[in-house]
């Protein structure tokens, strides 16, 4: 089960009526969320839940991974009395924490416009357009722009050579950003992503903006065939490896190390548990990532900014 999610811009008819007909199950500045009572056929008594979000147009980019996380996901744990509603040990096709967090920020995404391309769209030109600001103006804000600035703005000062892989790159904003500043001298930018509807997201918005250095592919960080994406003079991963059980993490570096040339960057939240908000599965510490990046055989560098770094550099 996933909330219905209501924009009151496109669907004011709609929350106008919610709010008429019955009281709000809970509500903060940015959500207010209506139980419906479960249909008749409903194998499971949970009430239907509907989201009505507040942000305006300007609002939409990447923070809402932000208000999603922290603010709706407790108002529908209010609202279910469990999040998730049922366990995936009795329902193999019940929704994950993860899982409901994915839909409800990609849902906010589409409520403001009927034309979903122009909806991601908006998302994309929003979100590169604070991320931008907060890399040249930096604040203390700990949403979901500010940390993300910080870490892309000193990897910008790592990046070694003329080509570079963002691997597990989500969205894109790192290989797009990077396309924006030509001072870095990168002729190759490739992004790649497990997610075929993210590589879509950002293959389409980067031909709209006309950004032919960078391209995404689809490819799996853990497949024999990973190496076909090419070899790139610096390889970053990104909060990444996080996602991925122990023994996958292994086989990730190798794949990761073997099409780096010259310079390997990893990042990692820092973690004392990991958040099935993100689906996260396993935590690092510094100990854990100079040894991980020990076994590649490389000079390591540790570093900590918005989490654990690992630099891993090729002997010339």
């Amino acid at each position: 089960m996933v909330p219905l999610v209501l924009s009151p811009h496109r669907h004011a008819a709609l929350a106008t009526a919610l709010a008429a007909l019955m009281p709000a199950t809970a509500s903060n500045e940015h959500f207010t969320l209506y139980a419906l009572a479960p249909a008749e056929h409903a194998t499971i008594a949970l009430p239907e839940v509907v989201v009505v979000h507040h942000f305006s147009a300007t609002q939409i980019d990447n923070n809402l991974g932000y208000y999603v996380a922290e603010e709706l996901l407790p108002l529908l744990r209010t609202a279910w009395g469990a999040l998730p509603p049922v366990s995936q040990a009795t329902d193999p096709l019940a929704y994950t924490e993860q899982a409901i967090f994915e839909h409800c920020v990609g849902a906010i995404v589409r409520s403001m416009d009927g034309n979903e391309r122009r909806a991601w769209h908006r998302f994309y030109a929003n979100s590169l357009t604070a991320l931008e600001q907060a890399m040249q103006e930096p604040t203390a804000v700990l949403d979901f722009i500010e940390p993300f600035a910080a870490i892309y703005r000193h990897l910008m000062t790592l990046v070694r050579g003329h080509t570079l892989l963002d691997a597990g790159t989500c969205f894109g904003f790192m290989p797009l950003l990077l396309a924006r500043h030509a001072e870095q001298g990168l002729e190759r930018i490739v992004g790649c992503d497990l997610d075929s509807a993210l590589v879509s997201f950002a293959t389409d918005y980067a031909a709209q903006q006309q950004q032919a250095q960078v391209r995404f592919v689809q490819a799996d960080l853990l497949a024999d065939t990973f190496t076909r994406v090419g070899r790139f003079a610096t390889v970053t991963a990104i909060h990444v490896l996080e996602h991925l059980d122990g023994p996958q993490t292994n086989i990730a570096l190798a794949n990761l190390w073997d099409v780096t040339e010259q310079r390997l960057i990893i990042a990692v939240p820092l973690e004392e548990r990991p958040d099935p908000r993100f689906g996260h599965h396993h935590v690092f510490n510094e100990e854990r990532l100079l040894g991980l990046g020990h076994e590649l055989g490389g000079r390591c560098q540790y570093l900590e900014l918005h989490g654990g770094w690992l630099i891993v550099d090729r002997g010339m």
